[in-house]
C-alpha cells in the first residue's frame, strides 16, 4: 500500500483554505467519483500481484514468467519480462520507477521446485538473473522497507518459510532462510508490513513480528477455518479475510482495534473468498476477492463493522493496490483473461492520525 502521510496532511491543508468540507467537517478533494472502471482486458495472462510506484506507473506480477508494466494508469500494459512457464510470478514490488523486485518459482515437469527472485534496476528494461532461494520451497509475495532490508514469504512445505535479506538482496549470498512458524502449513498471499517494521500475516495460523520479520510469534488462525488476506492500517486497527475455495465458496473478515489481542466476529460474509483488504483511513476501506467467475470488492465506512458491494466484476480479483489516491485490482476469469480495475478515493474524507487519538 502507498497511502503517505504528507499526501493526508497536504490535501487537508490545501481544501481547509479553500473552505471544503463535507457534512462531517471532513476537508474533500473533489465531488463524488465516478465509481469503478475497467481499465483493461489482458487476455492469456494471470495476474497474481500489482505495485503501483505512482497514480500513472505500475507492475504487475503473473504466471506464465510474465512481468507487466503500465504509464497510463493501467489503460495499457506492455511485457517487461517474458519467461513463459514454468516461471510463476506471484509477487511484485516496486521501490521506484526504477527499482523492481519480483518473487515466484519455477515449477518444471521433472520435480524441479525453486523459489526465485529476480530484479530490474532500469523500470523492466533489463532484468537480472535468477536468484535461487530455495531448491524446494516456492516464494509467493516480497516487501522491502528500503534498499536494505526486505523479505519474501513461501508457498509450500511445513514448516512455514521466509527468505529475508538486510544488505539489499541483490545477490544470493544477501539473503538467508529461516522458519516462521514450525506448526505452519501455509500462508495467504496479502500480509501486513508497516513502516515500523511490524509484521502480521495469517493462513491456518496467525503470526507476527515487531522486528522487521527477524523473530515471530505464531497462534491458531483469528476464523476457526482459516484466513487469506491481513492487512493493518496502524498498529491497533487491522482486519483478515479468508474463505472457503470448495463449492459453495464464501468468505469472511474480521476486525480488530486493539492490536490483535481481540478480534470481531465476521463482519462480512461473502459468498466469495476475500484475498485482500486494504483501508486507506481508518473508516474506509475495501474487501476483495472471488475465484474464476465470480468475484468483486466490498467497501466499509466505518473501519469494517459492515459493507457493502461496489464492485460486482464477475472476476476472481487477486491482487490490490493504492497509488495517488488511486485503488486498483486485478483478477483472472475463467477465460484465461485477467482484468484490471480502479476507482479513485481522493473524495473520501480522511484523518490525521496522532497516537493520542487513536481509538
Amino acid at each position: 500500500m502507498d497511502v503517505r502521510l504528507w499526501q493526508r496532511t497536504g490535501m487537508l491543508v490545501l481544501c481547509f483554505a479553500l473552505g471544503i468540507r463535507d457534512e462531517a467537517g471532513y476537508a474533500q478533494d473533489k465531488p463524488d467519483p465516478q465509481g469503478w472502471q475497467t481499465l483493461a482486458s489482458l487476455p492469456g495472462t494471470f495476474i497474481e500481484d500489482l505495485s503501483f510506484v505512482t497514480g500513472q506507473v505500475g507492475f504487475a506480477a503473473a504466471e506464465g514468467g510474465l512481468v507487466l508494466k503500465t504509464v497510463d494508469g493501467g489503460a495499457n500494459w506492455n511485457a517487461v519480462l517474458t519467461l513463459g512457464y514454468p516461471y510463476y510470478w506471484y509477487g511484485v514490488q516496486a521501490l521506484s520507477a526504477d527499482d523492481v523486485v519480483i518473487a515466484g518459482f519455477f515449477d518444471s515437469n521433472y520435480g524441479v521446485q525453486r523459489a526465485v527472485v529476480r530484479w530490474s534496476h532500469d523500470g523492466g528494461a533489463s532484468w537480472s538473473d535468477d536468484l535461487i532461494l530455495s531448491e524446494t520451497y516456492w516464494a509467493q509475495r516480497v516487501h522491502f522497507w528500503d534498499y536494505d532490508t526486505g523479505f519474501a514469504t513461501a508457498i509450500t512445505g511445513n514448516p512455514n518459510l521466509q527468505f529475508r535479506t538486510t544488505s539489499g538482496g541483490w545477490q544470493l549470498s544477501d539473503w538467508t532462510t529461516s522458519v516462521i512458524d514450525p506448526h505452519g502449513g501455509w500462508f495467504g498471499r496479502q500480509f501486513s508490513a508497516l513502516p515500523n517494521g511490524h509484521v502480521r500475516m495469517s493462513g491456518i495460523t496467525y503470526c507476527e513480528s515487531l522486528d522487521y520479520a527477524s523473530t515471530w510469534n505464531c497462534g491458531p488462525p483469528i476464523d476457526s477455518v482459516s484466513d487469506f488476506a491481513t492487512f493493518f492500517l496502524d498498529d491497533k486497527r487491522g482486519w483478515v479475510g479468508g474463505g472457503v475455495i470448495s463449492i459453495p465458496t464464501a468468505g469472511w473478515v474480521h476486525r480488530t482495534t486493539d492490536g490483535g489481542t481481540t478480534w470481531s466476529g465476521r463482519t462480512l460474509n461473502s459468498p466469495w473468498q476475500i484475498r485482500e483488504i486494504i483501508f486507506v483511513n481508518a473508516k474506509d476501506g475495501w474487501a476483495a476477492g472471488g475465484a474464476g467467475d465470480a468475484g468483486g470488492a466490498y467497501v466499509s465506512h466505518d473501519g469494517g463493522q459492515s459493507w457493502q458491494l461496489e464492485l460486482d466484476a464477475g472476476v476472481g480479483l487477486t491482487s490490490c493496490a493504492t497509488a495517488d489516491y488511486h485503488l486498483f485490482c486485478a483478477g483472472y476469469d475463467n477465460s484465461a483473461t485477467s482484468h484490471v480495475y480502479a476507482r479513485d478515493y481522493d473524495h473520501i474524507r480522511r484523518e490525521i492520525f496522532e497516537a493520542d487519538s487513536l481509538p
